[in-house]
């Protein structure tokens, strides 16, 4: 097909399966790196079995629309995992713009490529970047630009450039998030949507020439060291309804807004797909069940997958530790100073009582220690103890980051359940404030103006937590400024909480 300057739809299907040999090749090793939005060990199985059920849909078909829409349609119903169901929207735009067409030529594909990403954008009720979505856009805008300088370029020069765009912003994916980078790993979601465009590249070249991801130099390796933040959403949730009840795509998002997270949602025709990652699955697909009938769901535990298997190990000898806090850095301190699991609670989420009991659910049936970061999960946690008579549950009771903080890492957890209870009096002595700013300006006064109203007499202990997007230049300045300071004792940590700084002072 060198030179080809249309497709038609025996080489449009002869590009999809070497697409999908492309993905199964390296179906173990996208498990292996994915990191986000959890670590659960299953974005290439998820992205080759969505593919594999749109292939399975398009025997029979002869015109290029025809195989592309039974594709794309049985792709986005039979859709896995948050990965799948977003590379079933791309399809899904693709299939928008290319449904009627007979052949597909150069300007009809390179004006779907665009159209395709925008419904996949659309699908994701919180885009993030550095995601597939990214690798979506850059890639088919950088493909655009360069293909324009071409005088007479084919289909295959298109796919050429639109794949080694693609695999330039999915090498960009490694330093976009945080969290990609901590693992030293690049977005396994965007990989997935590299090696599809770059396997269909390579129907044009004819033979078993896969792309193998272990023998690239240019990826990184992960670190295999690295213990990811736990996810506050315990199940991975997927559900499709058949609509009798017809609204728009806005209308189920909003009621979906709050119940969690990695949310996808999409309409196509008369059927409401849904993916979210939820305390509730069951509650969540019962105020669907209104709007029509249900015909498939899926519900994983993401806390049964490899990634979480420490939520079932005890660091202590009779008795298990838990914290809730804002933010995932601070939750992984929280791990570090003695928790067996920190759930880190979403910025915004107010969860319910129903919903931490799930959470506390394994730990329960034994010896339990809470700490909470917050005031208010505090109280429903004393709730939860009331009303389910667990007397083997003590909360340690902390009213906000900083008291959360100072009783955590003065705990002592050497001794029996027995001990612990005995020294939770001594902890109440300890007289931490909390108090947060911005960071910006003249930040030596700010930090003056922050500290002098709560009257830190003696020798104090300040341990500064750094939100998302804090600039290195910001700590090193209050890393100075408190070491020109002889009556205080500084820490710094990366706290991934949404405010850029919360200063925790303690007499």
């Amino acid at each position: 097909m060198t030179g080809t300057e249309v497709i038609d739809g025996y080489e449009l299907y002869g590009m999809l399966r070497s697409a999908f040999a492309s993905l199964s090749y390296n179906e173990t090793y996208l498990n292996e790196i994915n990191t986000f939005p959890v670590s659960d060990s299953d974005t290439g199985t998820n992205m080759k079995r969505t593919f594999q059920k749109g292939l399975l849909a398009v025997e029979g078909k002869a015109k290029a629309g025809e195989v592309l829409s039974a594709f794309a349609e049985s792709m986005s119903l039979e859709s896995r995992g948050n990965s799948g169901f977003i590379l079933s929207q791309y399809f899904l735009g693709l299939s928008n713009c290319l449904r009627d067409k007979d052949i597909f030529t150069i300007e009809a594909f390179s004006e779907a490529v665009v159209h395709a990403y925008k419904v996949a954008y659309a699908a994701v009720i919180d885009p993030m970047e550095g995601t597939m979505l990214t690798v979506m856009r850059e890639g088919a805008k950088q493909a655009l630009a360069k293909f324009a300088l071409l005088e007479a370029g084919t289909l295959k020069d298109f796919l050429d450039l639109l794949s080694s765009s693609i695999f330039a912003a999915v090498l960009e994916t490694h330093s976009q998030m945080k969290l990609l980078e901590t693992n030293n790993v690049v977005d396994s979601g965007a990989l997935g949507f590299y090696l599809v465009v770059d396997g269909m590249k390579k129907s044009f070249e004819g033979g078993a020439n896969y792309f193998d991801c272990r023998e690239d130099q240019l990826l990184p390796r992960r670190s295999v060291a690295v213990e990811n933040p736990l996810s506050f959403f315990r199940y991975c949730t997927e559900f499709t309804i058949r609509l009798k009840e017809k609204h728009d795509k806005e209308y189920f998002s909003k009621l979906l807004s709050g119940r969690g997270d990695s949310v996808v949602c999409a309409i196509n025709g008369d059927l409401l797909k849904v993916h979210i990652h939820t305390n509730g699955p069951q509650e969540v697909m019962r105020s669907f069940e209104k709007f029509g009938q249900r015909i498939l769901m899926k519900i994983d535990d993401l806390f049964e997958t490899p990634e979480f298997s420490r939520l079932k190990a005890r660091k202590h000898p009779d008795y298990a530790v838990v914290a809730f806090a804002y933010g995932t850095g601070t939750s992984a301190l929280f791990e570090r100073l003695g928790a067996d699991a920190a759930f880190p609670i979403p910025e915004g989420h107010v969860p319910t009582e129903e919903e931490l009991k799930n959470l506390l659910g394994s730990y329960l049936g034994g010896n339990l220690v809470v700490y909470s970061a917050s005031r208010e999960i505090e109280e429903k946690i004393k709730s939860i103890r009331w009303w389910g008579h667990y007397e083997n549950l003590l909360i340690v009771e902390c009213r906000g980051l900083a008291s959360a903080f100072f009783r955590l890492a003065s705990s002592m957890f050497d001794g029996t359940f027995k001990d612990f209870r005995k020294s939770v009096d001594i902890l109440k002595k300890i007289k931490p404030v909390e108090f947060s700013f911005e960071g910006g300006g003249n930040l030596e006064a700010e930090v003056e103006a922050a500290l002098s109203p709560r009257k830190l007499k003696g020798r104090s202990t300040i341990v500064v937590f750094g939100g998302k997007g804090i600039k290195q230049e910001t700590v090193d300045a209050l890393s100075l400024y408190f070491a020109n300071r002889d009556d205080v004792e500084f820490s710094y940590f990366p706290g991934g909480q949404e405010h850029p700084l919360v200063i925790v002072g303690a007499m």
